[in-house]
């Protein structure tokens, strides 16, 4: 009976809870901006921030600020800026010049457009769409809503979204569409669900939506919502504003099942919370004298008939109640001639509610009708537009033709740069290759040559000579798989890469390469877990080899003595993913951007100063991508890597 009022009350609950929290925001905002310390860009974006704070608290700050982080993103040529300027001036405009609200939010439209700024755009259609709801022009505001919405979306925006379903589903309620006022509340409802559902805005959506499904519904279950929110309004700490509101409904709903005693306590809530505020609500007055009338308690129920005619109000919905209580007073008190002349003034005021209700919303029905059909129309004209661009297109076809030819010179010229560009990085990869294995292999073959001669002049005991040699051997090992790699790598390169695949088991094959490798874990104490599961793979089975022993080779060299190195399987879809896990050292940003690029890898000590050249990761890419899979990897430094492939299974 009363939800616009309501609806008000509501919205006014929400804007006083966020101006609470802006004030010592601002005022540190403001001492960043005095301190002179911030660049252009950042000025600017401090600026419109303040400015963001003071929508609520001060309009005439606001746009002050808005408009010199205008003039600073104008001159400065910052877009992004600019557009958010002239949405802060709509904003600002608000509620003081609707026609300042509408041309700062075109503005703001247009710089986004020509910058491609899809998120200002959306803001600034949502901007715009405010306007057209606050002069009440719904279609215009229901279009640019839907603009908005469609951008937000794209970004993924759900703040922004739920503004969008917010307003939507306010501006459908205000023109008394239930049925899209309800399919937004709900939108609403699914970006909020994460949330309590029964605290804040969630509380507030689940509220309207139920108002909006029990506006002309007078049974238990109607009654049994508002019962139920008033009870959780109270459990929750609701504040006095929204409790008293639905409290009205709760005894409006008593009344109307004819249970005045039971309608009393919730009418008294509703009075207690006017009458605190000071703006009593003529309709609470009602209510309780229509409800002593009913208890026939004639002398309580005039004297808050009185109330309420000595209470101001501007609404037809108010006179109408007071008629409707007094024409019950009078039945009550057995004055029926006046209770009839009384009840006739009512009903012939319900009828022009209800006919004036009833004219407008086909006024709006009609307007809405044209307003679409000019859309339509528009859209036939883009069409028709369309279609002589296409006509215009074919009609070019034949200079594109004529073109064609030096296109293909073109082409051909590219092609050539192309090639010398890439045997310049053949050139760059061979000359750093050369120089790690000239590097690498000194090393190891200078500590050879070094313990041969202290054992040839007898200057090494036992213990010192078996350190050594075991030292030498592992220096050894590295450079044999450099070695290895890099003659597969130079036969790849040389003669392609060409697989030959058949069916094999995974677990096996790994379990065979780590037995293989278990003596360069031994040497740093380190576990190999074989956690493969039992699948059969389609794949070319030397490759597949080498990319698991460079993988698990890896793995050992950047763990610490005494660690783990744990491979894992798991079938996806099709394909079998295998991860290969180290507790090591991690590695930068830096070496993460240049594996598997020759050109730009970055050369890394194991932990034991094991040298690495990065030839055995781009060989694993090339051997996983030539079987029809792929490769990656995550890592954190000072946590260890975890490197994964996948290959086809049996039955691809």
């Amino acid at each position: 009976m009363y939800f616009q009022k309501i609806i008000l009350c509501i919205l006014c609950w929400c804007l006083c809870q966020s101006i609470a929290s802006q004030i010592s925001a601002i005022d540190s905002l403001e001492q960043v901006l005095a301190s002179g310390r911030l660049n252009d860009l950042e000025k600017c974006k401090l600026l419109l921030e303040i400015s963001r704070e003071y929508r609520y608290e001060d309009d005439a700050k606001s746009i002050t600020y808005a408009l010199e982080a205008l003039d600073l993103s104008q001159n400065r040529g910052f877009k992004e800026e600019e557009s958010s300027s002239y949405i802060a001036l709509a904003n600002g405009y608000h509620l003081i010049d609707t026609a300042k609200h509408r041309a700062y939010a075109m503005e703001a439209i247009k710089v986004a457009q020509s910058a491609g700024l899809e998120e200002r755009e959306a803001t600034a259609y949502l901007a715009l769409a405010n306007y057209y709801t606050d002069v009440n022009h719904f279609y215009p505001a229901h279009v640019y809503y839907k603009k908005a919405e469609k951008l937000f979306a794209k970004t993924n925006d759900g703040e922004a979204l739920r503004t969008v379903y917010n307003n939507l589903m306010f501006l459908f309620f205000f023109i008394d569409d239930d049925e899209n006022s309800i399919y937004y509340g709900n939108k609403l409802l699914e970006l909020i669900a994460g949330q309590d559902t029964m605290s804040g805005e969630a509380f507030n959506v689940q509220f309207m939506l139920g108002m909006m499904r029990f506006r002309d519904n007078r049974g238990q279950d109607a009654l049994d919502f508002y019962l139920d929110m008033y009870q959780k309004a109270k459990l929750l700490n609701i504040d006095d504003s929204r409790t008293g509101c639905i409290a009205l409904c709760c005894g409006d709903k008593y009344i109307q099942q004819n249970r005045p005693r039971e309608a009393l306590p919730y009418l008294y809530e509703a009075r207690k919370y006017a009458e605190s505020i000071q703006q009593p609500d003529p309709n609470i007055y009602t209510s309780l004298s229509e409800t002593y009338a009913m208890l026939h308690q004639t002398d309580s129920a005039e004297y808050y008939l009185k109330k309420a005619q000595e209470t101001p109000f501007t609404e037809d919905m108010s006179n109408q109640n007071i008629l409707r209580s007094q024409s019950i007073i009078e039945s009550v008190k057995g004055n029926n001639r006046s209770a009839l002349k009384t009840y006739r003034q009512y009903h012939h005021l319900s009828d022009s509610i209800a006919k004036a209700k009833k004219t407008a919303e086909i006024a709006r029905m009609r307007n809405w009708h044209e307003l679409e059909q000019k859309d339509n129309e528009n859209e036939l004209l883009q069409q028709e537009g369309r279609k002589q661009h296409q006509l215009i297109l074919i009609l070019a076809g034949t200079l594109v033709m004529i073109l064609a030819l030096l296109a293909l010179s073109v082409y051909f010229y590219r092609q050539s740069i192309a090639k010398n560009r890439e045997l310049k990085e053949l050139h760059t990869v061979k000359d750093k290759l050369f120089s790690v294995i000239a590097h690498d292999l000194r090393s190891p073959m200078g500590s050879l040559m070094s313990m041969l001669k202290l054992a040839d002049n007898n200057m090494l005991d036992t213990g010192t000579q078996a350190q050594l040699l075991r030292d030498i051997s592992m220096r050894v090992d590295d450079t044999h798989g450099l070695l290895d790699n890099l003659l597969r790598w130079s036969k790849s390169q040389m003669q392609g890469i060409a697989p030959a695949p058949a069916y094999f088991d995974a677990q096996n094959e790994i379990q065979t390469l780590m037995i293989s490798l278990q003596n360069i874990a031994s040497a740093k104490q380190i576990t190999l877990n074989n956690r493969i599961g039992n699948q059969e793979v389609y794949a070319d089975r030397d490759m597949f080899a080498v990319v698991v022993r460079n993988l698990i080779t890896n793995a050992i060299k950047y763990t610490s003595d005494g660690g783990n190195v744990t491979l894992n399987s798991e079938l996806s879809g099709n394909m079998l993913v295998i991860s290969v896990k180290d507790a090591g050292t991690g590695m930068t940003q830096e070496i993460q951007n240049s594996l598997f690029k020759l050109t730009e890898t970055k050369s890394q000590r194991g932990t034991r100063n094991e040298s690495g050249a990065g030839l055995g990761l781009v060989l694993c890419a090339d051997f996983v991508k030539a079987n029809g899979g792929s490769i990656w990897f995550a890592s954190t430094q000072g946590e260890g890597s975890t490197f994964y492939f996948n290959i086809p299974v049996k039955g691809n």
